[in-house]
């Protein structure tokens, strides 16, 4: 059995039936040009000119492609790249966008700062709430199967160059100084109105403008 406790180890289940109803269901565009990776073949290192994406990303984290701006540009200030981060991380960041929008404001990079700091668990990071008296939802599921060896390969045109591969030996961000300024009002709103991290209708995705399906 591959080991599932690193990238490199990690190999596709996915078949040729499950990619094309993923690719209809969350309408892919075709132009990303969305292959089955060889057999034994891991999501990292990369194909050239082609980047593993997780299917848990469209059906469980919510995220279609093209990526949002705001995801982007989490990961930028991060400095981690997409497959880097496991879907609990990519799902708590998706949530916090729909919050944002629920309260008719743009997602705020200050405040999911002030709410979450990255950190790696495994081979993999994630979004991590620095205060659990002050979290901006109210669940979240503990596991979930198989979200590792289930993927497939996209042109890496569908992400910035700019988006930077971290190293384990990478330093973690450091946290916010103590006089840091962000919007308080948001902060607030969004800890009285925490909801479930969990995946939404279609219609809601719109609604937050994460899916132009």
């Amino acid at each position: 059995m591959a080991n599932k406790s690193n990238l490199s180890g990690c190999f596709n289940i996915l078949n040729r039936n499950g990619l094309k109803w993923y690719a209809d269901q969350y309408a892919i565009p075709a132009s990303l040009h969305h292959v089955l990776p060889e057999k034994d073949t891991p999501i990292y290192p990369f194909v050239p000119g082609k980047i593993g994406v997780y299917t848990r990303m469209f059906d469980y984290c919510n995220y279609r492609l093209p990526l949002t701006k705001f995801l982007v540009e989490v990961l930028l200030f991060h400095e981690v790249h997409l497959t880097q981060v496991n879907s609990f991380g990519l799902a708590k960041v998706c949530h916090f966008e729909l919050a944002c929008h629920g309260f008719d404001s743009d997602p705020d990079l200050n405040v999911f700062w002030v709410f979450y700091k990255l950190n790696r668990p495994d081979n993999w990071y994630t979004f991590e709430v620095r205060n659990k008296n002050s979290c901006c939802y109210s669940w979240i599921i503990s596991s979930l199967k198989d979200w590792k060896d289930r993927f497939f390969l996209v042109d890496d045109r569908c992400i910035l160059p700019e988006m930077s591969w971290r190293l384990k030996r990478s330093r973690l961000p450091d946290p916010h100084p103590k006089d840091f300024e962000f919007n308080m009002k948001l902060y607030s709103a969004l800890i009285r109105e925490a909801g479930r991290v969990q995946n939404y209708p279609e219609h809601i995705l719109v609604m937050g403008r994460i899916s132009t399906i």
